[in-house]
This record gives C-alpha cells, sequence and structure tokens, in this order.
C-alpha cells in the first residue's frame, strides 16, 4: 500500500528547515556531526550513523568552502575592477585630455573627433561603454604622429581594464555554478540527516528524549507566520557564542566568512580578551584589537580575512559573544 504524500509525520524537516539558508544547513549538519563524534567512541550504533552521514556531510562542505573560495575571488577582482574604474574617471581621463589639449585646441576639429563628448563617457555609464571609449580614444590616438605614445598608454590602460572585467564577470558566473552544484548537496544531506534521524529514533526508541541530544533545535523551531516581527530573527543563525578557557587561543568561523563582512564581539564572562582576523591561522595578524568586559565592538574584516582568532591571557574563563551582520552573498556589479 502506498502512503500520502501530504502526510507530515514524514516529511523531511531538515531539508524544509534548510532549504532557503546554506549557511542554516552548514551551521546545523555540523553541530549535529559533532554530537555524534562525541558519543561514537561509547555507542556503536552512533559510530554506524557518524558513519553514514560523513560522506555527504563532507561533500557538502567541501562545495560550500569552495562557494565561499569563489565569492572571496568575486569580491577582489571586483575591488580591483572598481578602484580601476574610479582612476579612469579621475586622475586617468584628466591627464588624458590635459595632454590632448597640449596639442590641439578644445575647440578645434582635431580636438573633437578625439574626445566629442568631453570626458564625460569616461565617468559615466555602462562599464562596458567606458571600456569601449576608452580603447576607441587610444586606437585613434596611436595613429596620431604627436600622440602615438600617449595612445599605446591608454591603449594599455583598456586592455587591463578589459581583463579585469572579464575575471570579475567569470568569477560571477562560477558563483552561479557552486550554487546551483551546492544546492542538489544540500538536498542530499537534506536526505541522509533525515535517514540518519529515523535510526536515531530507532535506537532511543525507549528514550526518545535522548534524541534531542544530537541536535540543537534552534534549527528547527518555525516562526509563527502571524508575526511579522523580525527582532528574534528566527533564532539568528549568524549569533554564536565561543567559551575561552584560561591561557587559550581559538580559532573560528571557519568556512563562514570570505572576507569583507562586518563582526560585532560582545565580552559576555571574563576580564578581557584579544581578537584578530586572519586569511590563514598560521598568518601574523596586521593588527590585534582588545575587548573589555561588557564591551561591543565592531569590526569590518579585510578582504581575503576568512578566519577569526581569539585570545584569552587571562587566568580566568571567557565568553565572547560574535554576530556576523552581514550576508555571505555578494551583490552583482552594474
Amino acid at each position: 500500500m502506498g502512503y500520502r504524500e501530504d502526510w507530515s509525520k514524514i516529511e523531511n524537516f531538515v531539508n524544509s528547515s534548510t532549504q532557503s539558508s546554506l549557511k542554516k544547513m552548514y551551521l546545523m549538519s555540523t553541530d549535529h556531526i559533532h554530537k555524534l563524534m562525541a558519543e561514537a567512541p561509547n555507542d556503536a550504533v552512533i559510530q554506524d550513523i557518524l558513519t553514514f552521514v560523513q560522506p555527504a556531510y563532507s561533500n557538502f562542505v567541501r562545495q560550500y568552502r569552495a562557494k565561499t573560495l569563489q565569492i572571496n575571488a568575486y569580491r577582489l577582482k571586483t575591488l580591483d575592477f572598481t578602484n580601476m574604474t574610479a582612476l579612469l574617471s579621475s586622475e586617468k581621463i584628466r591627464r588624458w585630455d590635459v595632454e590632448i589639449q597640449m596639442i590641439y585646441d578644445d575647440r578645434s576639429n582635431q580636438y573633437q573627433s578625439l574626445l566629442p563628448n568631453g570626458r564625460a563617457p569616461f565617468q559615466k555609464g555602462a562599464y562596458e561603454m567606458r571600456i569601449e571609449s576608452v580603447m576607441t580614444l587610444g586606437e585613434a590616438l596611436s595613429m596620431d604622429p604627436q600622440l602615438g605614445t600617449l595612445g599605446g598608454d591608454i591603449l594599455a590602460f583598456g586592455q587591463q581594464l578589459e581583463l579585469l572585467r572579464q575575471e570579475q564577470q567569470g568569477n560571477e558566473g562560477q558563483k552561479s555554478i557552486h550554487s546551483a552544484s551546492l544546492e542538489a548537496l544540500r538536498k542530499e544531506l537534506a536526505t541522509v540527516l533525515f535517514g540518519a534521524f529515523g535510526r536515531l529514533i530507532g535506537h532511543y526508541y525507549r528514550e526518545l528524549h535522548k534524541v534531542t541530544n544530537f541536535y540543537e533545535l534552534k534549527y528547527f523551531r518555525r516562526r509563527s507566520s502571524s508575526s511579522n516581527n523580525n527582532s528574534e530573527e528566527e533564532e539568528n543563525y549568524d549569533l554564536f557564542e565561543f567559551d575561552l578557557a584560561p591561557q587559550s587561543r581559538v580559532v573560528k568561523l571557519e568556512g563562514l566568512l570570505a572576507g569583507g563582512e562586518t563582526i560585532r564581539l560582545q565580552l559576555l564572562e571574563g576580564d578581557n580578551l584579544q581578537y584578530y582576523t586572519v586569511a590563514n591561522s598560521a598568518d601574523t595578524p596586521d593588527q590585534v584589537y582588545r575587548l573589555q568586559n561588557s564591551q561591543n565592538a565592531r569590526l569590518q574584516l579585510p578582504l581575503g580575512h576568512r578566519l577569526l582568532v581569539l585570545e584569552n591571557s587571562e587566568n580566568s574563563s571567557a565568553k565572547v559573544e560574535v554576530e556576523v551582520l552581514e550576508d555571505d552573498e555578494v551583490p552583482g556589479t552594474n
């Protein structure tokens, strides 16, 4: 006999809870894996469940990190391209215009043929049209016996712009590919995790309360559809609390940061701690910050920094709250 697909008891709640957030799946599944790992040495059944879950989890995390790196690369290329277009619209076109006017009066036909609309095409409009204006001017000047050298310089600058734009848009396309692949892996992991849930139910069928020990239940709570209050944000999945032992150093948020995000920190317990961000855990920090008890601080991560390092040099334990204030997606560039 078949089953009704709308029977809520067999709904894959892992899939429905994470289908709108890859980050939520990352956080929930990582927490679940860690809880399984803690119990596995003491229980052969839990070890089997962990072995069952790990391949799908590893595939998802690998792709999640690949997407993070792709976002990082896109941000870097976008920053480089934005800096070059800013240079074009200010210093470059101003200098080119001045050099042209040293040869041709700005009321002459020669000048008007080179810059019929003045500097405007280099300062506003679609990026592709600005690049085209640079290349057109460079080619025109390269044929001028008095301004050929300037034309060559302008063409070289335009080629740099073209290359950066191609790389930026190529990274944007790769980001979309990673997203599609990651969604497929999320669904597969959701299926596996739901299967693991069933096995936990079977293992603890006389003590069902023990199943909850393997989950952070906030990830499965549903916001009331009648409430539009976003202050609780359906439990904040970007909010973390970290405990630090005396004289300890910990590295946090690996895989959740790409660089460029803003984080908020508050020392909940302890006298003070030091914190900084780096690209790799072995890197020397550019700057180390100090956080006092009950102090709130905000820090924007430099591009490429994907790790938060917390250091407690005191002889007492500490607890810090960390919130990632920006999403891990990057808006497109016009």
